[in-house]
């Protein structure tokens, strides 16, 4: 086996030789330089190389890990003859040869310079050089002298309206705890330009937005960061800077054609509301005299005129959509939340939003029209789907039919019956057939009674109702699976970042028709008590996530976290003391006939992506679970229990063939055993983008899974605080991804580094490929 390992190691090797031998410069004309490298070197440790390189106008060809050109290197594969296809997807896919430019060294140089001086380095000073002692190749070295930095000395605000005064000198709003630990904006009020900071005209810029916004959320319609001005003033040449900053006037022109004067500011008042439901985006010349009136009515100040398809929604769901109130003042914030609310109706397709402005009675007016247009009602879909479960290939199919506007209120109705077969191994010598079939409703708002009308404003919310039945059918046994659940999903709306579900109800009744004899008498007392029984589950749970990816932003460093919790069988015990249920033989609880689990699980997880630049970026995960069986259960059932390997934990290791903790692996050992109660899954991935669509990945995986309890089917398989450190397993690998920017696939590979359940665990001195190798593919990044 080590003699295969060191084998494929020499072939990549060797095609790592192949890429690098393909002259870089074999596109390259006489008296032209091959663009290979470019330095910056800056006096300032504040100014960093990161912060400079987006001004560059010319980037040497990109280095995977910082190595290998192999972007560069595929294009150089392809022939001169550009009419070949091979040779033109070879050019699309690779990255041709960047040829040194004097002219854009100059352009960067200037970049970089005006770069500084926005930032308060003015006098700032940079120079270039080239090195072009390698044939045909360019070394590109800048110089940054940022010299002593201006500063703001003194700052006045010039503000002549004493109501804009006063609603900028209002105190930001304290942020809660959580909001503070992961900076999340709590209405941003604060104050960015203070004396003694650096004279930035980015910070400048950010200033005169915030108070923008503040001013379109309180009234002025009319404002922008055009009526606010700076004046500065360094006439000290003691690297200082007195600043003004003042808000003028802008003449604007109103509808009726007169002159708005200082109409930045003059409060607007919204004076009407109204819905056209069925605009014609293609044809918007419809939205006055021209537009076909069939119904109209009035809710809550809301005028709404339905089209040609009739009153295809209660007004009631237009006016809950709707944060635009006749007669207040005019607020931005108001108008996203509108735009956003109505967006997410299932029943629309297009949402759009205008204000028409005129005086009345020397008051500023506004006229709001929310134009949309409606969906598709019914929609039939099918789909295939190939599957891989730990070796084991297969197939499947769906046909799902949707209705989006069920009971004229935005409803999503969904139905969907679904098949798969899987080959299975010949150990079990038998194939793994399913035939599911599911039914869900989704309202665009709270379904409960009593809940208060403005706590319904203030999120964005969806319940869920739904039901489903499973049959699954293997060699070992027969199993049907009936399930049930009252869903809450919902957003605050000044926080869309994070997401909040509550399970209200999850109700699962599992029914095993058959099981095999001989299966049934390997299996472990308490795993065939608990696992392979006809059992209820009926739970509660929540969970919360936050993300702060946006994809506007896609530089940004990003974080995530979530945090769930599940609580099962109190519902079912309290039944159980109501009807004065009785104990079975093996002393559990059983509701007509059938026993049911109590138990807690929780989970944590947190992931961070680290930029480096547009093309590289480090990712960190830690993710702990911890599950604790009660009262009617010894043991959580199978479907709740922690696995560890797979596309997604240990890619080391298969899906669920990795512990739990020590527990020494035999010929008996197969899946049912390694499930565990205790999880803790740390990884550590570095991406980069290789060339067209792909993307590389190279990684660490550690982790391993517990048991609660001593189990004597899962010997050495208790979470024990004396040796768990010791039964972390590690894998490395590298991984193959394809970004479609929709979605992504990947295939990643993985091999053993330490294995807690071999006597020689440090695996990796002497590696087994057969033994300590892994593939996956999945969709979608791990984490």
């Amino acid at each position: 086996m080590l003699k295969r390992f060191i084998l494929i190691i020499c072939f990549t090797a060797c095609c790592v030789i192949l890429f690098s031998s393909c002259s870089a410069t074999r596109f390259v004309g006489n008296g032209e330089y091959l663009l290979d490298r470019t330095n910056i070197k800056t006096d300032n440790r504040s100014i960093t190389n990161s912060s400079l390189k987006p001004y560059l106008q010319q980037h040497s060809n990109y280095r995977i890990f910082g190595l290998l050109k192999i972007p560069l290197y595929v294009y150089n594969l392809s022939g001169r003859n550009e009419k070949r296809w091979i040779n033109r997807q070879l050019r699309k896919m690779g990255e041709p040869p960047v040829i040194f430019n004097p002219e854009l060294a100059e352009q960067s140089k200037n970049q970089i310079e005006q770069y500084l001086a926005n930032s308060g380095y003015i006098n700032a000073r940079v120079n270039f050089s080239t090195d072009t002692a390698r044939r045909k190749k360019a070394i590109l070295n800048y110089n940054v002298e940022t010299g002593i930095p201006y500063r703001i000395y003194n700052y006045n605000v010039h503000i002549s309206d004493h109501k804009i005064d006063s609603i900028l000198k209002l105190k930001p709003p304290r942020k809660t705890f959580f909001q503070s630990l992961f900076g999340i904006d709590a209405g941003d009020n604060t104050v960015h330009v203070r004396q003694g900071m650096l004279f930035d005209r980015v910070v400048l810029n950010r200033e005169r937005q915030r108070i923008s916004t503040l001013l379109r959320r309180n009234g002025y319609y009319a404002f922008n960061r055009d009526n606010i001005e700076y004046t500065a003033d360094s006439s000290f040449n003691e690297h200082r800077v007195d600043l003004d900053m003042y808000i003028r006037p802008l003449e604007t022109e109103i509808s009726n054609g007169a002159s708005g004067g200082n109409a930045y500011n003059r409060q607007y008042y919204i004076n009407s509301v109204k819905i056209l439901t069925d605009y014609d985006p293609f044809n918007p010349e419809e939205t006055g005299e021209d537009y076909h009136i069939t119904d109209s009515t009035s809710w809550r100040g809301i005028n709404i005129y339905y089209g040609k398809n009739g009153r295809s929604i209660r007004p009631q769901i237009f006016q809950q959509s709707c944060y635009i109130v006749q007669g207040r003042l005019f607020n931005e914030q108001n108008v996203e939340q509108t735009y956003e609310s109505f967006s997410a109706l299932n029943a629309l397709r297009y949402v759009t939003l205008k204000f028409t402005e005129f005086e009345k009675s020397d008051t500023m007016k506004l006229d709001c029209t929310i134009l949309t247009a409606p969906a598709k009602k019914q929609g039939v879909y099918f789909d295939v789907e190939g599957t891989n479960s730990a070796g084991d290939f297969g197939f499947a199919s769906s046909l799902t039919y949707q209705h989006r506007n069920l009971f004229k209120g935005s409803e999503l109705f969904s139905a969907k019956i679904r098949g798969g077969y899987e080959y299975l191994s010949a150990k079990l010598a038998g194939n793994y057939w399913e035939y599911a079939g599911e039914a869900s409703i989704h309202f665009p708002h709270f379904v409960f009674p009593f809940v208060n009308y403005d706590f319904k404003r203030r999120i964005r919310a969806t319940t869920e109702f739904k039901m489903s039945y499973d049959q699954q059918q293997r060699p070992e046994y027969h199993r049907s699976i009936l399930s049930g659940g009252w869903i809450y999903h919902w957003q605050n709306r000044n926080n869309t970042m994070g997401r909040h579900t509550f399970k209200l109800l999850d109700v699962n009744y599992v029914f095993l028709p058959y099981i095999e004899g001989a299966f049934k008498e390997k299996l472990p007392e308490t795993t065939a008590l608990y696992n392979y029984s006809n059992q209820f589950v009926v739970s509660t749970g929540y969970v919360y996530s936050f993300n702060n990816y946006d994809p506007m932003e896609r530089g940004k460093n990003t974080y995530s976290y979530r945090v769930a919790i599940e609580s099962a069988g109190n519902l079912m015990y309290t039944l159980s003391n109501i009807l004065g249920a009785k104990k079975d033989a093996s002393g559990r609880y059983n509701l007509f006939g059938v026993n049911y689990s109590e138990f807690l699980k929780g989970d944590l997880d947190f992931a961070r992506s680290f930029t480096i630049d547009m093309r590289n970026n480090v990712a960190f995960h830690i993710g702990a679970g911890l599950a604790y069986p009660f009262g009617n259960t010894k043991e959580i059932p199978f479907d709740r229990r922690y696995y560890a390997g797979g596309a997604n934990s240990n890619r080391g290791w298969n899906v669920r063939s990795l512990g739990p903790g020590s527990m020494p692996l035999t010929d008996s050992t197969s899946f049912i055993n390694q499930a565990g109660d205790i999880r803790l899954d740390i990884n550590l991935e570095y991406r980069t983008k290789l060339f067209w669509k792909f993307e590389l990945a190279a990684y660490v995986d550690a982790g391993n899974i517990w048991t609660i309890r001593k189990y004597d089917y899962q010997p050495k398989g208790d979470f024990d605080f004396r040796r768990f450190y010791k039964e972390i397993a590690l894998s490395y690998g590298l991984g193959l991804r394809l970004d479609f920017n929709y979605f992504l696939v990947r295939f990643d590979t993985g091999m053993k580094a330490r294995n807690p359940q071999e006597n020689s665990k440090w695996v990796i001195l002497n590696p087994n490929f057969r033994k300590d190798f892994a593939w996956h593919f999945a969709v979608g990044y791990p984490f």
